[in-house]
């Protein structure tokens, strides 16, 4: 959530975590959606279970779709 205020100090890559293609919190009390985190100006996101749990193959399918919007 704090990407535009660290992108005023930091000018190198920036890395998310929290990153849900779903809009469950599960263990995490702060998320953000691919898309958003993208928009606030992250360059690489760190996505789990959200790709890794169940069909890996339909997941990446489901954040190429979330993206593509």
């Amino acid at each position: 959530h704090e990407v535009k205020l660290v992108r005023k100090f930091f000018n190198k890559e920036i890395i998310t975590p929290g990153i849900r293609i779903s809009s469950k919190n599960n263990d995490q009390k702060r998320i953000m959606s691919p898309r958003a985190a993208f928009k606030q100006g992250s360059d690489w996101l760190v996505i789990g279970r959200d790709l890794t749990k169940g069909n890996i193959k339909n997941n990446l399918k489901k954040l190429s779709d979330h993206l593509s919007q």
